[in-house]
């Protein structure tokens, strides 16, 4: 069969492969791992797993509705055909059609948001501060899979791989990595904000690239010290506690901004969740992303719940009970803090 446009067909051939390749590159770390907790690590290859479905039935929905948009358009009213795909593929920009949906509106925005916040201000330093202390390979793998797969799936695939290896003792990223992870971190929550205010110009694909970018900074070529210093906890508590306090401000100023244009009623909560569930469904590729948010905010309380065991503090079991609230953007990295500032107290009493 003759393909008109043979180069797209390859483009979205080539996606797929490069998620094969990527899942090639990352599962042997946890298959060949020393398993050191296998149910808390089976947790979460189950949690990838129901994380993958829940994302990529909507994605695969997404691409039936924009073939089903293009035929629309286009007066194409033929049988599918490798022909017509191509022909799909050369008119649409999928990624630009799905990310510009789930960024312009308020709405869509208070659920996509949080996956992006997510992403810069706790996702990369977790990969880049926890995976120098296990010395794990190709920590720009997991960062990649997160972004042509789903952040929740390799979140959930990292978090199995933390519970296989444990830190080895002293192992901390270097000075350098961290300086570097702070520079990116700020640059990315900088993006983050910006991004609604472009989601409609020409400068949106610019901003979303820069965004993605910055997350592989701290991840390409990363070093680690052998050293247990002080300086390096502080720091690391620093960017936990800016990463919550940013994301809950950019949280809360989304909540504000979709209140204010809800019209006024006497049922005004109920008309806030009914907006907030439909505009969860209102498009395939929002339900793909919303997803995404739900699944993460449901690994990091898995989390939290496998290692809260030795915390007594109450407030740390309320980061859990308000994941649901606030986000994980927002708890995970005060626990993420906590936990940090038990291991600086730990070295004072040394």
């Amino acid at each position: 069969m003759e393909v008109d446009y043979p180069i797209a067909i390859a483009i979205l051939a080539s996606y797929f492969a490069l998620i094969f390749f990527l899942l090639w590159r990352i599962l042997p770390t946890l298959t060949n791992s020393p398993s050191q907790n296998p149910t808390s690590s089976l947790l979460f290859i189950v949690l990838s797993l129901i994380s993958f479905y829940a994302t990529w039935t909507y994605m695969f929905k997404f691409f039936f509705h924009s073939y089903r948009e293009w035929k629309t358009v286009s007066g194409y009213f033929g049988d599918v055909t490798l022909n017509s795909i191509s022909h799909w593929l050369e008119n649409v920009s999928l990624f630009d059609s799905a990310w510009r949906t789930v960024n312009v509106g308020v709405w869509p925005w208070l659920w996509s948001h949080q996956l992006c916040t997510f992403t810069v201000g706790v996702w990369a330093p977790i990969l880049a501060i926890e995976g120098a202390r296990r010395q794990l390979p190709y920590l720009w793998a997991y960062m990649l899979l997160g972004q042509v797969v789903a952040i929740s799936t390799s979140a959930a695939l990292f978090f199995a791989v933390m519970i296989s290896y444990q830190p080895i003792a002293k192992s901390n990223p270097s000075f350098t990595s961290l300086y570097t992870l702070c520079i990116s971190s700020v640059s990315g929550i900088i993006t983050v904000v910006i991004s609604p205010y472009v989601a409609s110009t020409e400068l949106f694909m610019h901003n979303l690239l820069i965004m993605h970018l910055l997350l592989f900074l701290p991840l390409i070529n990363q070093k680690y010290i052998q050293i247990s210093d002080m300086k390096i906890h502080v720091l690391i508590i620093s960017l936990y506690i800016f990463a919550a306090g940013t994301n809950l401000v950019i949280y809360v100023n989304q909540w504000l901004q979709c209140i204010v244009t809800t019209p006024r009623s006497d049922h005004i909560i109920s008309d806030l969740i009914h907006q907030l569930i439909s505009t969860f469904f209102a498009h395939p590729a929002q339900s793909s992303i919303s997803y995404d948010i739900v699944c993460v905010n449901v690994i990091s309380i898995a989390w939290m719940l496998t290692h809260v065991k030795s915390y007594t503090s109450r407030w740390v079991y309320m980061t859990i009970l308000l994941t649901p609230l606030l986000s994980a953007s927002v708890t995970l990295p005060l626990f993420l803090a906590t936990t940090e500032y038990r291991l600086l107290t730990h070295l004072k009493n040394e």
